[in-house]
């Protein structure tokens, strides 16, 4: 009995582990297929990326390229502070009163206009006679020189000119224009300086009637004639006297030994007649006229 009951429950055992055998093989079964099928939809999904085309390069015409003179900013201008002291060259003569300078240390191209302190000169037009002659002397005593420039109080005039006081060999110009009459004292405005030795030398040209207060225009012409005169005259004291003076060509020509001279006879044109000459002064003045030279004649001795 005890062996039939055993058998019965192995039995048992054996069906539900039958039973649970299968049920474990058919979730395997339905997992395999799933698996399979989750397989093959990544598998398309991969399949079915899409694709990218080629990545083009930046052209010329698509890139915006900037000149180089837009990102570098300009150089701001600085203003450099003239010195109240300068020597300066000057390049141009404006007129009796100015001038063009050229300031040393600076380039050739940089010119200043520079009018001088104190005094005026009359307009350098041919309608004013005595501003062409104030120019003139202006122009002698400073073009292309090295002068000193001198700052008094004003930096500028009412025309943006630099207002200075101009030295050549330590001589102001404004007081050797006014000695010379070439020039009015004006008042300066604040640069009192030079102001009273200014008004002396004007002083001293007026009470002399000299240049503006001689009460008539220069004689340019007069005085060019009498340079004229006095340079012919030097050239001619300076002219040594064998320059002036041509030797006479004699006109004997080389004989040889045993030969006889010719003489030499002036063409009746060419025969000047001496005025008040005694007859024996019949010589020429002009040159005489060469003859040919007659051929020697053998003598007697050559022939033997």
């Amino acid at each position: 009995m005890k062996l039939l009951s055993r058998l019965i429950v192995c039995k048992k055992y054996w069906r539900q582990s039958l039973g649970l055998a299968l049920i474990l093989l058919a979730g395997c079964t339905q997992g395999g297929t799933f698996s399979s099928s989750s397989d093959n939809s990544l598998t398309d999904a991969n399949l079915e990326l899409p694709t990218r085309g080629p990545t083009t390069a930046p052209t010329p015409a698509n890139t915006r390229v900037l000149p180089l003179d837009s990102l570098t900013p300009a150089p701001t201008p600085t203003i450099t502070p003239i010195p109240a002291e300068v020597l300066g060259l000057v390049v141009q003569v404006i007129d009796g009163d100015t001038i063009a300078v050229v300031m040393e240390g600076d380039p050739p191209a940089l010119a200043y206009e520079v009018s001088y302190i104190g005094v005026e000169a009359p307009s350098n037009t041919p309608a004013n006679p005595w501003g062409v002659v104030a120019y003139e002397t202006n122009r002698k005593m400073t073009g292309l020189k090295v002068v000193r420039l001198v700052r008094d109080e004003t930096e500028l005039d009412e025309e943006g000119r630099l207002l200075r006081h101009v030295y050549v060999d330590n001589q102001l110009m404004s007081i050797i224009l006014a000695e010379q009459g070439l020039v009015e004292a004006v008042d300066p405005g604040q640069n009192r300086e030079f102001q009273a030795e200014i008004a002396e030398a004007e002083a001293r040209a007026e009470a002399a009637n000299l240049g503006l207060w001689a009460g008539a225009n220069p004689t340019a012409t007069a005085t060019r004639a009498e340079a004229t005169t006095e340079a012919e005259v030097d050239e001619t004291e300076t002219t040594p006297e064998a320059e002036t003076t041509a030797p006479a060509e004699t006109g004997t020509p080389a004989t040889e030994p045993g030969e006889s001279t010719p003489e030499l006879t002036a063409e009746p044109d060419e025969t000047l007649t001496p005025t008040e000459a005694s007859p024996a002064e019949t010589t020429p003045v002009a040159t005489p006229t060469r003859t040919p030279t007659p051929e020697p004649v053998a003598t007697e001795d050559e022939l033997n």
